[in-house]
């Protein structure tokens, strides 16, 4: 699995750095970093020597950035490659590079993505709604060892599992089927798993086909703010990119779990 993680000195950075090194131990990875430093737009960078000169300055400071946090969080992971520096608008940049490299997964920290306002911005963006690949939105360090399928209204579940596979052959993660159904109440309830449908049985025979085991499965009822408390302790909430705003989306938003979007 060839990684992009974004680097930045800040606590979402170093939270997303550690979790990289987290994948490592479950996972087949080949991690990659890039840090992209945005112009203040009252500069004039010249043209020519000056602007050369002043690229590579600003080239120089993100180096020092990101030396700066690896050093610091003193992880074992061990990068394929150098720091890639850019200079210009992050979310151009970013793209450019997940187009050009090949990449299997997109991975940042945010810890600005816990209000549902804020997370449909996130997604919405150009960055998440042109990405070539997946993206894992790291919300915290939750090294668990098992991760969550969540299926609900709006989810293309043979998406999931086509992305899921990709990324996690012969890893050690558990898989556990989360089938979220709304309902206002004041604590989680379950339903008998036939409540799912087709789409429970359907992913765990696709996943069962490509040698991954599921270890459960589950119909939860409740409202986006309890079945997102619910997810806390998984690995990463897996399911497609919500496209709009909608009770799965604020299920993503409330959960404290990062968040794979396919």
């Amino acid at each position: 699995m060839k990684i992009l993680l974004y680097l930045n000195e800040d606590l979402a950075s170093s939270i997303a750095l550690r979790y990289a090194d987290y994948l490592c131990t479950v996972a087949d990875v080949k991690l990659y970093s890039i840090h992209v430093e945005e112009p203040d737009v009252k500069q004039h960078a010249g043209t020519g020597w000056v602007r050369r000169t002043w690229e590579a300055g600003m080239q120089e400071t993100g180096s020092q950035i990101v030396r700066r946090i690896i050093r610091t969080e003193n992880v074992k992971c061990r990068f394929a490659g150098p720091p890639m520096i850019k200079v210009g608008e992050r979310e151009f940049e970013i793209l450019e590079e997940l187009r050009m490299g090949g990449y299997d997964l997109y991975l940042e920290g945010r810890m600005d993505a816990s209000d549902s306002d804020e997370f449909f911005r996130i997604i919405s963006s150009r960055l998440y709604k042109q990405s070539p690949c997946p993206i894992l939105l790291v919300k915290n360090l939750t090294v668990a060892k098992t991760a969550a399928v969540l299926l609900g209204d709006g989810v293309d579940h043979r998406k999931v599992v086509d992305r899921y596979q990709k990324l996690f052959p012969g890893s050690s993660l558990g898989i556990e089927i989360i089938y979220f159904k709304f309902r206002d109440q004041a604590e989680i309830s379950f339903m008998d798993i036939s409540e799912g449908g087709s789409a429970i049985r359907e992913t765990e025979e696709m996943l069962r086909r490509v040698g991954m085991k599921v270890a459960k499965s589950t119909v939860i009822c409740g409202t986006p703010e309890l079945t997102g408390d619910f997810l806390r302790n998984y690995a990463f909430v897996a399911s497609t990119q919500p496209v709009r705003k909608s009770l799965r989306m604020d299920v993503l938003a409330h959960t404290p779990a990062s968040v794979l979007l396919c």
